[in-house]
């Protein structure tokens, strides 16, 4: 049943806000000519509300003072008016299959949709309480909880691999938890609002990119949020470096990562047709991306097909970025890294001991470290690391290889297949 037809008014600044709003004129005008018993609307009103209530349809404003006492059929009024008519001949002239056009798609302009729904995502962020401050509080506990693990022990003080291997598994637990914790908690947080934007979308509210650029920027405030108190409370607990280049590349790392995190989990939740899918499905590709970020399995230790994995994993870019400069040296043991014009031995009877920071080197990762398991070596091959740093006693010929020195950025470049690409990405 069909009671008005038509557009609803010029654009005019709002009497209490001072905003431009649609004042619903034609609108208004169109039911006061029905029946001179209609009033106009109060200042601010809605006009699909006041449209409603004017004739008793859908609120109980509506029933009591609507068309039932204005004694007005509005849908009669409607089918004898100048609009019905003009309507019933543009229909009438139109040719089979003619497509039907409208002048508005959409109810507001592309910027204006872009502020509204900026804002609107805000508000709804702001008064989300149980999302934002849940994820804040889980964000503190995976702070504390893996820095607490190392809050003893400094990695320019490391001497062997299990210290080395716990700052390791502390930073990068620290790191990936705090995104993955993103993706998990905003999935339900889509979800649940679908169905809002199927209908606001059917409504003609928001073009799709306006409805998630404002759910992207309402976005940016609490993942600066997460990634300031993840570092103010686990940098300085697991001590790591606290250079200004060192604390801005690892924030912004953490900040980028949390931020692929986040969207990842939207992405997911907005293409599945429920959130109880897009939960599983995101906490699964979680797990498929621990597994192959290149921290447990370095590149060259996955077989194929499984290696697409590793290439196709965005984890391991956040990781690469936020780890490597921690445990950089910008010297090495290995004769073939080092400057021509100061070389140096870590092994045999001229070894130098304690700290590469004493002769020069920059870096947190230049103190040297025992490698009592023969790992490096064994990446690099015995014969080849004999020469390289220069070992003392060992039998390549049997394999046999006693413990030797490397610095902390050796070990662990080696190991991790981290080059210096890594630590200067940014």
């Amino acid at each position: 049943l069909m009671v008005y037809n038509g557009g609803l008014g010029p654009v005019l600044p709002n009497e209490l806000t001072g905003e431009d709003m649609n004042t619903a004129r034609d609108l208004v005008q169109y039911f006061q000519s029905c029946s001179p018993t209609v009033e106009p609307p109060k200042p601010g009103k809605n006009p699909a509300e006041y449209m409603l209530e004017t004739i008793g349809a859908g609120t109980s404003a509506g029933n009591a003072a609507g068309g039932v006492q204005t004694g007005v059929d509005f849908v009669e009024a409607y089918k004898k008016s100048e609009m019905a008519r003009t309507t019933e001949q543009e229909l009438n002239t139109a040719q089979t299959g003619t497509k039907i056009t409208s002048k508005y798609t959409f109810s507001a302009s592309f910027g204006t949709q872009i502020w509204w729904s900026v804002k609107r995502w805000t508000v709804s962020y702001w008064r989300n309480v149980g999302y934002n401050l849940t994820r804040l509080v889980v964000v503190l506990v995976v702070a504390l909880l893996f820095s607490l693990n190392v809050v003893k022990e400094r990695i320019r003080d490391i001497k062997d691999q299990p210290t080395l291997q716990s700052f390791n598994g502390a930073l990068f637990a620290g790191v990936f938890f705090t995104s993955a914790v993103q993706a998990v908690m905003t999935v339900t947080v889509i979800g649940d609002n679908k169905i809002v934007y199927y209908r606001e979308r059917a409504a003609g509210m928001y073009t799709p990119f306006a409805y998630v650029f404002g759910l992207t920027i309402a976005e940016i405030p609490w993942l600066l949020a997460v990634t300031l108190l993840h570092s103010v409370f686990f940098y300085p607990i697991a001590h790591l470096h606290d250079d200004v280049d060192y604390v801005a590349q690892y924030c912004l790392s953490v900040f980028l990562f949390s931020t692929l995190f986040c969207y990842w989990g939207q992405m997911l939740s907005a293409l599945l047709p429920t959130t109880q899918m897009a939960s599983l499905l995101t906490g699964a590709s979680m797990g498929i991306m621990n597994l192959y970020s290149g921290f447990f399995m370095p590149e060259s230790a996955i077989p194929w097909p499984w290696k697409l994995l590793f290439y196709i994993s965005p984890a391991r870019f956040g990781l690469k970025a936020a780890m490597p400069r921690q445990f950089y040296c910008s010297m090495s043991c290995f004769a073939d890294k080092q400057d021509p014009t100061n070389t140096f031995a870590c092994n045999g009877p001229s070894a130098v001991t304690g700290n590469l920071n004493d002769m020069g080197a920059e870096g947190p990762g230049c103190s040297l470290m025992t490698d009592a398991t023969g790992y490096v070596a064994g990446k690099m091959g015995v014969a080849e690391a004999i020469q390289a740093l220069g070992i003392v006693g060992a039998d390549p010929d049997k394999g046999v290889i006693p413990p030797y020195q490397v610095t902390v950025w050796d070990y662990f470049s080696t190991t991790t297949e981290s080059t210096e690409e890594h630590v200067w990405q940014f």
